[in-house]
């Protein structure tokens, strides 16, 4: 059953092997080597879920931290490690000081099998990267999904892992003042992310 509550801020997604295609950013400008900041209104804001650690997760913790979110779950079999070993090759390049930190959140959209174990050692595989796995009830994620405009469907299948979640995959940028401040597509080179964690230091 597809989450309605949940994709009512989008126009449109197409689902592909587990995982979905985003509509095109109107925030991206062909060609530019650097995103350029928008203001995205009503998207994004403060939540709370349980980290892997199984304590009390508060994004208005994080102020004064630059923060990545992204939605997806253990058993995704492309886009989700895809986008994890992207973002190990992101902060290789980058090698910012303390004093720019940048906190990764991994948002389950499966929390019947993500648990705080299961995220837990599912993260140890990507430990270059400072981040920490969220779940929570599936009312709590289905709260955030929709606060930041993405999408998910479960989809039961012949599986070794019993089924899918497809998913947008968008992966956002929360600023030091924890509002959103660009959403970059599961396309972009890691070159791009860079420049945008770069910029928003500036």
């Amino acid at each position: 059953m597809i989450h309605f509550r949940s994709i009512m801020l989008m126009l449109s997604v197409t689902f592909i092997g587990g995982c979905a295609s985003e509509p095109s950013a109107p925030a991206i400008v062909p060609g530019a080597d650097i995103p350029k900041f928008q203001d995205y209104g009503d998207f994004g804001g403060d939540f709370q879920l349980t980290d892997h650690n199984g304590e009390v997760f508060r994004l208005e913790d994080q102020r004064g931290s630059v923060t990545l979110i992204f939605f997806g779950y253990t058993f995704c079999p492309d886009a989700c490690p895809t986008l994890m070993s992207k973002l190990t090759t992101v902060f290789n390049m980058l090698d910012l000081p303390e004093e720019h930190p940048v906190k990764t959140l991994y948002i389950t959209i499966d929390p019947e099998r993500d648990s705080p174990e299961q995220m837990k050692e599912y993260l140890q595989y990507f430990s270059t990267i400072d981040v920490l796995g969220l779940t929570g009830t599936e009312d709590e994620i289905d709260d955030v999904v929709m606060q930041y405009g993405a999408s998910y469907e479960k989809v039961e299948g012949g599986t070794a892992a019993g089924y899918l979640m497809n998913h947008s995959t968008w992966l956002y940028l929360i600023d030091q003042q924890g509002k959103l401040r660009y959403r970059f597509r599961h396309a972009d080179e890691p070159e791009f992310v860079a420049a945008g964690l770069k910029k928003i230091f500036e």
